[in-house]
């Protein structure tokens, strides 16, 4: 138990535990992961015995507890190593429990505390390779102040010929150790050539490392190391467009038919000058008519709060008007890249208006990169460099030619539900019903009553 206390954090990495119902009165939290691991060290040390208590899941505490001190002894080995360019060690175990190490780096951890819910977690399950995986886009513009590149992969047990997967282990790399190691990788020894490997900040070629969905992780240009975590088809649009030509890539279109977007701006570039309007009797008519009935619905509203003083409530006021009358529904469509083919090497040539770029791509072992080394984009200008957006965006929708040469039907059920006699439907369909208030119902029919019964003057 001494493991999971925030007090040896320093000893045992920076903690977390997965938010699940280890005990009735234990309230898993929304985002406060100490709180919940300081209330489960408290309920644990308050009850004697767990065993035949049953408002505990005493089958998830003692899988909590045993993977507590596995992990504490996996940290006391990495005590003993001090690798160079490693920033953070991490390990998140099937029964909850995720430790970063040194402490330190916990305060940047951004994974969610429960594991089944962290994207690295679930990669590394569902793959045999190194994941490596994008962090969010760089916005501090220094690449060296980032909390560096994460590298998971899932743990490997044989037991009586099942294979089970019971943690996910990782590290994070720094971004310039693994800089200055990609760079010496790739050099030529001895070579008096004019290309002699990706040298830094070279002005003949752009080399470039992307993950499995098309997102920047390592370059030799220090403009590029500053986007790490972008799309790389907002750095370079038409290589990646012929990497998606190529086959190295494909994607699929997801779109939102039910969002809201920004109002579109008219432009103003052709209108002429605008002559002041004059109304017609026409346009006062019409204008008259619209405003009582502006008047009668505003009278209608007025009836219906004294009738009704309930109906109203359920509008929610802390929200801004102006910002939903600012919104228009739109559809928008976000669109995601993935490694399609078995082939392992690609390349072709670039061709623009009056220059062409020559580029080889090469996906690296059991690893989810591919490494890319190209003419500098700099050398031939000429090309699109519009650029390519894999975020959600405003959207036409998909094509309904398309949609329609492969049409979609609704599965119906393999079998009826039937009919059961002894099925509890109270709870079923119930209805509500608004109820006035009797004095305002009183008030008002008293009011209506005083204004046709009193007397009328008219002029003779």
């Amino acid at each position: 138990m001494d493991t999971l206390m925030q007090e040896y954090f320093e000893e045992n990495g920076y903690t977390l535990i997965a938010p699940r119902e280890y005990c009735k009165e234990l309230k898993v939290p929304n985002n406060n992961n100490m709180q919940f691991l300081k209330e489960f060290n408290d309920l644990i040390n308050k009850k004697s015995s767990l065993h035949n208590d049953p408002d505990c899941n005493i089958t998830l505490i003692n899988r909590l507890l045993l993977d507590a001190g596995l992990t504490s002894d996996l940290v006391k080995q990495w005590k003993e190593q001090n690798p160079v360019g490693v920033l953070a060690r991490f390990v998140a175990t099937d029964g909850g429990i995720t430790r970063v190490y040194p402490s330190s780096a916990g305060d940047e951890w951004t994974e969610k505390a429960e594991t089944y819910e962290s994207s690295f977690y679930k990669r590394s399950l569902d793959n045999e390779l190194y994941v490596f995986t994008a962090p969010f886009l760089n916005r501090s513009g220094d690449y060296s102040l980032d909390s560096g590149i994460m590298v998971s992969r899932a743990v490997d047990l044989h037991i009586d010929g099942v294979k089970l997967k019971p943690a996910v282990v990782g590290l994070k790399l720094s971004v310039q150790s693994w800089k200055e190691r990609f760079i010496n990788a790739t050099m030529k020894i001895n070579c008096k050539d004019e290309i002699c490997g990706c040298l830094s900040n070279d002005k003949h070629v752009d080399c470039v490392i992307l993950d499995d969905g098309g997102f920047l992780l390592m370059s030799n240009r220090d403009k590029y190391l500053a986007q790490i975590g972008q799309f790389f088809g907002e750095i370079d649009p038409f290589l990646m467009q012929n990497l998606i030509s190529s086959g190295l890539y494909t994607f699929n279109k997801t779109y939102d038919y039910q969002s809201v977007c920004d109002p579109e701006r008219e432009t103003k570039a052709a209108s002429g000058q605008r002559s002041i309007f004059i109304p017609t009797i026409a346009d006062i008519l019409h204008l008259g008519w619209w405003a009582s009935a502006a008047a009668w619905s505003i009278l209608q509203q007025l009836f219906l709060s004294l009738t009704f003083p309930r109906l109203l409530e359920a509008v929610d006021m802390d929200e801004d008007p102006s910002e939903n009358l600012s919104k228009e529904s739109c559809i928008t469509e976000q669109t995601q890249y993935f490694f399609d083919s078995v082939n392992r090497s690609f390349g072709g040539t670039l061709d623009c208006v009056n220059c062409s770029r020559m580029y080889r791509a090469e996906k690296l072992l059991s690893t989810n990169l591919v490494f890319i080394i190209a003419d500098a984009a700099e050398t031939c200008m000429s090309c699109d460099r519009r650029p390519l957006r894999q975020a959600e965006q405003p959207s036409e929708g998909p094509n309904p030619c398309e949609l329609a040469q492969n049409p979609r039907h609704r599965k119906g059920p393999d079998v009826c539900f039937d009919n059961d006699a002894n099925e509890d439907d109270t709870d079923c369909g119930g209805g509500s019903s608004l109820t006035p208030s009797l004095c305002a119902l009183l008030g008002g029919q008293l009011i209506l009553f005083w204004l046709l019964a009193s007397p009328r003057h008219y002029p003779s």
